[in-house]
């Protein structure tokens, strides 16, 4: 997977629109597995993961790349250490794929976990990260 190639502006509207749709998106999850469609629950999920996967890729190696040619290493620890969520992300990610194979209890609550920490790592890159960004452009 390579960043996409559109404007950082554009981009970040973007990354904000995922917010928004990724925990509808691990919600139908919930509820296909809870209507007992196991098989149905998994294609959501390698979504959610493709979704996460290209939108890391973008914050990482766009905007971060930004910042530190804009401000340098040390002006941007701020914004490294919202990004280094990033690996714990996809874990929590990767968990919900492999508990598929394993019953529902444990995918259930790792895709509620996963929404919890996706909702409070995203209000962080839009109150900090994206603003920067932006003000510097």
């Amino acid at each position: 997977m390579k960043p996409r190639e559109i404007p950082i502006k554009e981009l970040i509207e973007k990354l904000k629109e995922e917010h928004s749709s990724l925990p509808g998106l691990i919600d139908d999850a919930i509820i296909t597995y809870k209507t007992g469609n196991l098989s149905g629950a998994f294609p959501v999920i390698a979504e959610v993961r493709e979704t996460l996967s290209q939108h890391i890729i973008d914050e990482e190696a766009t905007l971060l790349k930004f910042l530190l040619e804009k401000l340098g290493k040390e002006a941007s620890e701020p914004y490294i250490k919202i990004l280094q969520d990033h690996p714990k992300i996809m874990k929590l990610v990767e968990q919900s794929v492999e508990s598929t194979y394993t019953g529902w209890t444990e995918t259930e609550n790792d895709l509620n976990t996963l929404k919890e920490f996706l909702a409070e790592h995203n209000k962080q890159e839009e109150a900090e990260l994206y603003p920067k960004v932006i003000s510097l452009l």
